[in-house]
């Protein structure tokens, strides 16, 4: 259905990651302690990290910038490697392309209208593409599946920018077919379809393309590059050490692919974001070393990754991505997290865990405003029904 994006006029925020000024509402609304929710063992964390004194909030914006810089080189990582898989020959990269995995997404069975969303049409413009960059691993039983990342990646070649959102695993939002639950239960029970239609729901911003990198992944291009150096904490040497049969002190320790990927995966020693930024620290090293190595050594790379790579882009798709890769990669980088700072509520659920509860309007504003400038994009008439 065609939508020229309108909503009621306010003052446009700052664009700046993890750091606005709020201009309109401040998000204050207090959600019952009464609403239910199902434990997600997965992603309980028992921390008092969402609480509003302000040096939890400068230390909340402080880590959003760390946690932004470290996605938007996770996200450099993965489209890297596709093109430069894409810019050898015609062949070569044909092969490299077969081994990326494809999986339709159906979201049409998932498309409804959330009561606490707003209930405007779903804003579209051809000349934006929206590709949701999903972070997977395994669960603790080694059969479930979970996104620990969830990442929007928007090139505007209008504007020539690249923008990039980052929602948080906490947010507190209806998801079709299981109720109000953490995001990041839509990837469990629904997986890519139902992640990209949650947000298309909830937030009203066209969202049908995504890469899913499984992190197993990462354990091939470590061993490739010949492991990693880096620097751990003594709590996580001491739980390594004891659980790996390994050797490690605190300090600079050079990993293998195996080591490297139970370090990201630790749990025990800190909260969920202690976990986010050990897969941010490896993913930066891992980017370091794939940039000092040549096309053809990162063409090797791109062969190894690519089976750990699901996504529904197609031929056509990939096709475009390619030829616009050479000025893609002169674009400036925009980044936001969502919920905004200003716009949502820390819940405690009855059973004990802490979610983000976000004001819905107020966060849907700021996004349609980062993504296509509001008033200055005609984001309309192409709007996907």
């Amino acid at each position: 259905m065609a939508s020229n994006g309108n909503y009621p006029p306010r003052q446009r925020p700052s664009h700046s990651a993890g750091n606005r000024s709020s201009s309109g509402k401040t998000g204050t609304r207090r959600a019952s302690a009464s609403r239910s929710g199902e434990m997600d063992r997965y992603n309980y964390v028992d921390r008092d990290i969402y609480g509003h004194s302000s040096t939890r909030n400068t230390s909340r914006r402080s880590s959003s910038r760390r946690r932004h810089r470290g996605l938007k080189r996770f996200a450099m990582v993965v489209f890297s490697l596709l093109i430069f898989a894409a810019l050898g020959a015609a062949a070569w990269a044909g092969v490299l392309f077969s081994r990326l995995n494809r999986e339709e997404a159906n979201t049409e069975s998932y498309v409804q209208q959330p009561s606490d969303a707003p209930a405007w049409e779903v804003i579209h413009d051809d000349k934006v593409t929206n590709i949701l960059l999903l972070g997977t691993d395994n669960g603790d039983d080694g059969l479930s599946s979970r996104s620990d990342t969830t990442l929007l990646v928007s090139i505007d070649n209008k504007t020539q920018k690249v923008r990039m959102v980052s929602f948080l695993r906490d947010l507190y939002i209806e998801i079709p077919t299981v109720g109000k639950a953490r995001l990041n239960t839509a990837f469990n029970k629904g997986g890519a379809a139902l992640t990209m239609q949650t947000l298309e729901n909830n937030f009203r911003i066209s969202v049908d393309k995504y890469l899913q990198v499984d992190f197993d992944g990462l354990t091939a291009i470590i061993d490739k590059l010949g492991g990693i150096d880096i620097e751990i904490s003594e709590a996580a040497a001491t739980v390594m050490n004891r659980e790996m049969g390994c050797n490690l002190q605190a300090g600079v320790n050079h990993l293998d692919g195996r080591l490297a990927l139970y370090y990201v995966r630790i749990r025990e020693i800190d909260s969920d974001f202690g976990r986010t930024q050990r897969q941010q620290q490896v993913l930066q090293t891992v980017m370091k070393q794939c940039a000092s190595k040549n096309p053809l050594e990162i063409s090797g790379l791109a062969y190894d990754f690519l089976p750990y790579v699901t996504t529904n882009l197609s031929e056509g798709d990939l096709t475009y991505l390619i030829s616009i890769a050479p000025q893609m990669m002169s674009y400036s980088v925009d980044t936001l997290h969502i919920p905004d700072d200003t716009a949502f509520e820390d819940l405690r659920l009855p059973n004990g865990a802490r979610v983000l509860d976000p004001d819905l309007e107020e966060n849907c504003r700021i996004l349609r405003e980062f993504l296509y400038d509001s008033g200055e994009t005609e984001a309309s008439e192409n709007s996907e029904e």
